[in-house]
């Protein structure tokens, strides 16, 4: 297996990872779902979301006006995505996706549908539900297409965090510009296996199935709720039973609807409340856990692994990269999927060497949802900063960080040093830096690490919320 992390030699695995450890001599069967993106409100789902809508709108709006010249332009460009390992292919990638035939097939499915003659679909994540011969595949591989520019950025954000090296290429056509409402040429730059070039993913954006789902909505939404209209309404479906029970029987209402997906669209247009309920349902379920990605993953171990390592650095200048590398990974394994895309800031040296990260903050509940909404963090993004120091944290780093914050970014952040030797004076430091409006800082020693990853091993990683909301609690009361 010729996983990403192992052919650039990077430590860790997929719970260390932002992205997907793609496998580079197959395909990973992994969905890029434009639905998971587009329900999140951290950055770059935002981002990916303007591009997805944007460019959905240039093509029904050309369909409308029956410009087959703008259709064509727009389609001409979707190639097939091999570049991120993905998809339904066995073997080598083969690249299922996009080319002539294919897109010809999508202009005259959509303009041949219901939902698109009555205007009920205005989302690229909606066709698998209501547009004949559109399957996830497809879905998948367009959303590739659309959003090859923001992959690469994220690509190569990754890939300067893990010190992969990168290339220019000119093999993957150009990019989308919703400001444009066009294609345009963009050089990339991009790691390379094979002489291939490589597009990263971010975990929190795959699924094993799209989030919407013709099937699923068909069996679990509209033959269940026409089962319970013809057993209200009576008639030759109801049956009754010796027990006098009357019922509905799931197979004569599929035999009387069968899968059809005009059909699919003409229910969820009759009933809109009942696709907004499933399009909810979906978005509730959330990103998949690493574990769901690597089915052979022990997180309880591995939490226990961190630790010892942890434990196994020495303090001080000659360590400090391999202190910053563990401190992102431990980071990244504890708060996924609530801080997402982490991002290299600055790498300073001055003697003392230092890694500024970035992530973005996506939760949709606990600990880091509350900077989110108190109007006193405002935290959409999370500063981190790194010490190996042997000597006591002062004022000056405290300073470093709080000089993070801002109104665009959020007024919270985390700085991770190896010990505290005297723990309530920096907390008085971070209390007086609150109190002063000028931000909040929480200073998390090996110990507090080491806590949290205690509470993974024991299978209670939702109490890693309680634990930050009592550390919290120290620097406001």
């Amino acid at each position: 297996m010729a996983r990403f992390s192992k052919v650039f030699k990077l430590s860790g695995n997929q719970s260390t990872f932002d992205f997907v450890d793609i496998d580079l001599s197959k395909d990973t069967r992994l969905y890029l779902d434009p639905y998971a993106i587009q329900i999140r409100d951290d950055e770059w789902s935002a981002k990916c979301g303007d591009h997805i809508r944007s460019f959905f709108v240039e093509v029904l709006s050309a369909l409308r006006e029956e410009n087959d010249y703008r259709v064509v332009h727009l389609l001409s460009q979707l190639h097939e995505p091999n570049e991120t390992f993905l998809g339904q292919s066995r073997g080598k990638p083969s690249g299922r996706g996009w080319g002539n035939d294919k897109a010809a097939m999508l202009v005259d499915a959509l303009r041949n549908s219901r939902a698109f003659n009555t205007g009920l679909i205005s989302d690229i994540s909606e066709a698998e539900i209501f547009i004949r011969g559109v399957g996830p595949d497809m879905i998948s591989d367009l959303t590739t297409n659309i959003l090859r520019g923001l992959l690469a950025e994220y690509t190569a954000q990754q890939c300067d965090l893990h010190k992969v090296t990168v290339h220019p290429t000119n093999a993957l056509g150009p990019v989308w510009s919703p400001a444009r409402r066009d294609w345009e040429a963009q050089a990339l730059v991009l790691p390379r296996h094979a002489q291939r070039p490589i597009l990263l993913v971010p975990k929190f954006s795959v699924r094993f199935r799209l989030s919407l789902d013709s099937q699923e909505f068909y069996n679990k939404h509209m033959i269940e709720f026409l089962r319970s209209e013809y057993l209200q309404a009576g008639g030759a479906l109801v049956e009754t039973l010796k027990s006098k029970k009357k019922v509905v029987y799931k197979y004569k209402v599929e035999e009387k609807h069968p899968l059809i997906k005009d059909d699919l669209a003409a229910f969820a247009a009759k009933h809109p409340e009942i696709l907004e309920l499933y399009k909810t349902l979906k978005g509730a379920a959330g990103p998949l856990a690493s574990e769901d990605i690597d089915r052979f993953f022990n997180e309880r171990g591995y939490a226990l692994l961190l630790a010892n390592a942890l434990a196994g650095i020495p303090t001080g200048n000659k360590d400090a990269t391999r202190y910053h590398d563990h401190a992102l990974a431990i980071c990244t394994f504890l708060f996924y999927p609530h801080l997402i895309t982490p991002v290299k800031e600055a790498e300073l040296h001055e003697g003392r060497k230092r890694l500024d990260i970035r992530f973005s903050n996506s939760a949709e509940g606990g600990f880091f949802h509350k900077m989110i909404v108190s109007n006193q963090t405002r935290a959409m993004s999370v500063p981190v900063e790194c010490k190996n120091y042997q000597k006591q944290i002062a004022n000056p780093e405290l300073d470093q960080l709080s000089g993070r914050f801002g109104h665009q970014r959020g007024f919270f952040g985390l700085l991770l040093c190896r010990s505290m030797d005297d723990r309530k004076a920096i907390i008085k430091r971070c209390r007086d830096t609150a109190n002063d409006h000028r931000g909040y800082m929480l200073v998390l020693e090996d110990a507090d690490l080491v806590a949290m990853l205690g509470c993974v091993a024991e299978g209670r990683r939702g109490e890693i919320s309680t634990f930050l909301d009592a550390r919290f609690a120290e620097i406001t009361n």
